[in-house]
């Protein structure tokens, strides 16, 4: 019917294709003239694109040099007002510079002028110490000569006589002494005479007088070695005294040197102090200026970390400041799992390509970089419980980057590897964000390769070409770059970087001379507490060395007078001999009252000789007083006089401690403290002059610089009038470019429009009918135009569609006529399909049989030895025997081996329990013996289409103990494994459960279950456990050995009345 209904409806198109050849001749006409009208006015389009391309290009050019020079001027007035900026700081630190070295050439001018005063002081001194010196030497010298006079005179003619009266006077004292005492010894005999009656009363008498004068004799005795012994004493100590003064003298002259060098290195650290100090000066001055520089830095990094801050969002900038803080609290390490911003990341390979990397990148530069997205996680949970703001993180283990095959041209190239370079450990952060950039020459190359290549394409003015076609452009203002304030930023950091590491270095060495400065002030103190410690004990000595020479006086006057008062001792000892030596001579004689003429004789010549003595005594004692007092006025003249005033001149002119020569050491001193005080005072000078070339210089620096500054407001104000300028040309460069912007994208719009038209215009005729119309013009062409679409209003009523409707049922008749030859031949293929199908169940079906029954006499025969049994297939023709007649033997038997399954009805079983019989069908036999032909059933299935296990609830429950012992033996065999060639088999595991011994015995494991407190247990148990409780149970129910196949009555209470159930598992060694 189809067919039908196209050839009907071909007929009706054949009838208006006449119509229609003659609409599409003029259709034709119509296209061509359309066509060549829209490829003019495209022409024409394209022509004036061009020509604002080229426009565009100029002005471009134009803009991009105002652009850069506008840059250069605001640069230029950076760079000047940076300028300014560091003129005005050295004009402060030169300003505070120039008023230290103001106080420096005060202090200077106050220690120079105090250093004057004091040489002037020293010299008057020295020329006053010399005067007097030379006073004190000649009063000296004078008294030197007196003195020597004086001791001259009082030791050659003084003292000698003084010796001399002196030692007569003695000696005619003791004579008298001497002769009174023998006198008196006279007188006491003769008295004696009288006063004792008796000799021995006189000698008893006598005897006392001689003891008493040897214990008085005994005690000058006494008193005498004590006056040598002290005069042996202290002529030791003076010895001894003596010594010490040299030693202490010595000691003070070694002293003294000590002083002099300390003093000297006293004043070489001092002097060392000093440079010290004026370096440590000069290193404050570096240490300020860069102080000034570092902060100059700062303020520059700053102003260029705002500058970064601008360039992103406000969020994203909140979040990387945090970021800082979060990194070193979460412990993260920078390098490993931390790599910072994608923009820290990568390094230009040519600063030509800021633009293009910054439009390729995007706010993308600002993504932070981490290793997976666990730290990302760990770093957004603290932003985000804190509230730092928002960041986005490229976890380089979570970023997919396909494979991109760049294009191969020299117009274009791989963004990622032309202009950038990176560290390898972050290669799939960088291919994420640059691996589809290709960067191109111009725009009209970018739109061709972004379109080609399916990748983004930019230039390196950067405008950009999106792969899904648009396109973006135009002015890009460096002064917002987000890359020229990275670089600008990381150039300032690494700017105050090196100054702060300089600064620290400038730091660390002023410290190290404070250092310096302060050992050597210690160093000082300490000398000079050790010069004042040495002066203190050469005063001290000096004061020793004065007690031990007033000592040595003392003892020497204390000698002189003992060795005065010896004689006199040594007299009166003598004295005493003389009486004892008279009074044991007078012992023993005769008691007299008178004396004997001898003893008379020298009684009158004693008195005689005491008279001498006396006028002689009374002579003498006048000369001895002369003689003492002439002595006497020269040692006071001496002691008194001529050596107390030398000694005060020898102290007045000099208070050295060298002890030798005082006022020559005084004189010294003078000189060398005055030839110090002068290098001081030229050092003095020196650094005054040098303040003053210094201050010269500093105010020379500081009117230069207050010159420069006013210079450099004069180029500011010119630079800032230039600037102006150009911001209006910029802004009128601006307009002109957004007009050609709009021109550009009219003629684009019409360019595209016309291109439209010319698509839809489908198919053109071919280029010799168009040859015709292309050398018309476009209003020639628009009235041919206007002529066609008249003449085709006359078939406005044919059908446009007819030729292509009858080309197209026609080739749908065409279409349908094989398709219907096809599915001919295919139903044949499917019913040949079914049949082999059909045929291959029909094989299988039977084969299986076949199988079953065969395995059904086997398991038969080895369950009942003396029956059989078999399977029978019951077909249509098995009951249409029944009403007919039996067809001949050899066909039924033919019918019967290659039956049809389409006439199978169903499957029969005949068995015998003996050897000879009849057979039964399954409807025939008792409830024993259907169960035992069906477990036969079941092991034949088994063994033709194995299963793994299987599992039985009491299958013996109905059977004899023989039929019992044989379904155990064939389970026991049916489970292990077979060798056969022929039959092979595999393990099986049974499970059975059963109240019979026979399937006890023949398994390997056994288990008993137990129910109590309605909870069932399971029980592993021994076979002889096993058959006991078996035992124990058939013996509690008092059943017998069934003999029957009948089902046993007792099963129910068999249930009821155990409470334990044996259960075997018969299992290979195989199980499972």
């Amino acid at each position: 019917e189809t067919l039908e209904y196209m050839e009907t409806k071909l007929e009706d198109l054949r009838g208006e294709k006449e119509e229609l050849t003659q609409y599409q001749k003029l259709d034709k006409s119509r296209r061509a003239v359309e066509y060549t009208l829209y490829d003019k006015e495209l022409r024409k389009a394209r022509e004036a694109l061009d020509e604002i391309e080229h426009s565009r290009n100029d002005e471009v050019d134009k803009l991009s040099q105002l652009d850069e020079e506008v840059r250069n001027m605001h640069e230029q007035i950076m760079a000047v007002q940076a300028d300014q900026k560091t003129k005005t700081n050295a004009l402060k630190r030169n300003q505070v510079y120039l008023k230290g070295l103001e106080k420096d050439k005060t202090t200077a001018m106050t220690h120079k002028t105090k250093l004057t005063l004091e040489c002037k002081d020293l010299e008057e001194q020295l020329q006053q110490g010399t005067e007097l010196v030379a006073a004190n030497k000649r009063e000296l010298k004078k008294l030197n000569e007196e003195i020597a006079k004086v001791e001259r005179e009082l030791g050659d003619t003084v003292q000698p006589a003084y010796e001399e009266a002196k030692g007569t006077m003695v000696r005619m004292t003791n004579e008298r002494g001497e002769a009174r005492k023998q006198m008196e010894g006279l007188y006491a005999k003769q008295g004696r005479g009288k006063q004792f009656r008796t000799k021995r009363d006189r000698d008893a008498h006598l005897q006392t007088q001689v003891k008493e004068l040897q214990a008085a004799k005994a005690e000058k005795e006494e008193l005498l070695n004590g006056q040598r012994d002290k005069l042996s004493g202290l002529r030791k100590s003076v010895s001894s005294e003596t010594k010490d003064i040299e030693k202490k003298r010595k000691d003070l002259q070694q002293k003294a040197k000590m002083l002099d060098e300390l003093k000297r290195s006293v004043d070489e650290k001092k002097r060392l102090r000093n440079e010290m100090a004026d370096s440590r000066k000069e290193q404050w001055r570096s240490i300020s200026e860069l102080s000034d520089k570092v902060t100059e830095a700062k303020e520059a990094s700053r102003r260029a970390l705002h500058d970064m801050k601008r360039s992103m969002p406000f969020a994203t900038a909140t979040g990387l400041d945090a970021l800082k803080h979060i990194v070193v609290a979460e412990k993260l390490t920078v390098g490993v799992q931390y790599f910072g911003l994608v923009v820290e990341n990568f390094d230009l390979t040519d600063p030509k390509y800021q633009t293009a990397v910054e439009i390729a990148a995007q706010n993308s530069l600002f993504h932070i970089i981490v290793d997976t997205d666990d730290t990302a996680a760990r770093i957004m949970k603290r932003l985000e419980k804190e509230k730092l703001g928002r960041v986005t993180f490229l976890p380089l283990n979570q970023l997919k980057v396909d494979n991109v095959r760049y294009p191969e041209s020299t117009d274009v190239a791989p963004l990622m590897e032309q202009c950038i370079t990176f560290d390898p450990v972050v290669r799939r952060a960088m291919e994420h964000v640059f691996a589809r950039k290709l960067l191109a020459r111009s725009v009209d190359v970018a739109a061709t390769w972004s379109t080609r290549s399916h990748l983004d394409a930019i230039t390196l003015d950067g405008d950009l070409c999106s792969r899904k076609g648009a396109l973006t452009g135009g002015f890009v203002d460096q002064e917002k770059s987000k890359l020229r304030a990275h670089f600008a930023l990381k150039t300032a950091e690494a700017d105050l970087k090196e100054l702060e590491k300089e600064y620290k270095e400038m730091k660390e060495k002023s410290t190290a001379v404070d250092q310096q400065v302060s050992n050597i002030m210690g160093e000082v103190q300490r000398l000079e507490a050790k010069h004042a410690n040495l002066d203190h004990m050469m005063s001290r000595t000096e004061d020793e060395v004065s007690k031990l020479e007033k000592a040595i006086e003392r003892h020497n006057k204390q000698v002189k007078q003992i060795e005065d008062d010896v004689p006199n001792t040594e007299t009166q000892v003598t004295s005493f001999d003389g009486q004892i030596v008279r009074l044991q001579e007078e012992m023993g004689t005769e008691l007299t009252s008178t004396l004997s003429d001898d003893e008379q004789a020298l009684l009158d010549q004693l008195k005689a000789t005491q008279t001498r003595l006396d006028g002689e005594i009374d002579e003498h004692t006048q000369v001895l007083e002369d003689a003492t007092v002439k002595r006497q006025k020269l040692q006071s003249l001496l002691e008194d006089n001529l050596i107390m005033r030398r000694t005060e001149i020898t102290e007045s002119s000099s208070r050295s401690r060298s002890g030798a020569n005082n006022a020559s050491v005084s004189q010294a001193q003078l000189k060398e403290d005055l030839a110090q005080k002068k290098r001081e005072l030229d050092e003095a000078a020196q650094t005054t002059d040098d303040v003053d070339g210094q201050l010269s210089e500093v105010k020379s620096t500081d009117e230069k610089l207050r010159a420069e500054i006013i210079a450099i407001k004069n180029d500011l104000e010119k630079l800032k009038t230039e600037d102006s300028s150009y911001q209006k040309k910029l802004e009128k460069a601006h307009a002109d470019q957004e007009k050609l912007l709009n021109k550009r994208s009219m003629c684009i719009q019409r360019r595209e429009d016309y291109m439209r038209k010319i698509q839809e215009l489908g198919s053109l005729p071919p280029a010799a009918e168009l040859t015709s119309f292309t050398k018309k013009s476009i209003p020639a062409l628009m009235k041919s135009l206007e002529d066609i679409n008249k003449k085709l209003k006359k078939y406005s009523h044919v059908n446009k569609k007819a030729y292509d409707q009858f080309v197209n049922f026609s080739e749908q008749r065409d279409s349908l006529i094989k398709r219907k030859e096809e599915l001919d031949e295919g139903g044949l293929k499917v019913k040949e399909l079914i049949e082999s199908l059909d045929r291959k169940k029909d094989e299988a079906i039977n084969r299986t049989f076949r199988g079953v029954s065969a395995h059904f006499k086997d398991v038969f025969k080895e369950l009942v030895p003396n029956g059989a049994g078999e399977l029978i297939m019951r077909t249509a023709v098995d009951e249409a025997g029944s009403d007919t007649d039996a067809e001949s033997d050899d066909e039924k038997q033919i019918d019967l081996n290659n039956p049809d399954v389409s006439l199978y009805r169903g499957v029969g079983i005949k068995v015998r329990f003996s050897r000879v019989g009849e057979n039964f069908m399954m409807s025939q036999l008792s409830g024993g013996q259907k169960a035992l032909v069906a477990m036969a059933l079941i092991f034949a299935i088994q063994r033709c289409d194995p299963a793994p296990f299987y599992l039985f609830d009491e299958l013996d429950q109905a059977l004899d103990s023989t039929y019992r012992a044989a379904v155990a033996s064939l389970i026991k065999r049916q489970s292990s494994p077979s060798d056969d060639e022929e039959n092979p088999r595999e393990s099986t595991q049974f499970i059975c459960s059963t109240f019979r011994p026979e399937l006890v015995a023949a398994a390997n494991r056994h288990f008993g279950i137990s129910h109590q407190n309605k909870v069932s247990s399971l029980h592993l148990l021994e076979k002889d456990d096993a058959l006991n409780f078996i035992a124990n149970l058939i013996e509690e129910e008092g059943v017998g050995e069934v003999t029957s196949l009948a089902p046993s009555k007792a099963k129910a209470s068999r249930k009821r009345k155990a409470a334990e159930k044996s259960a075997e598992e018969d299992d290979t060694e195989n199980e499972e």
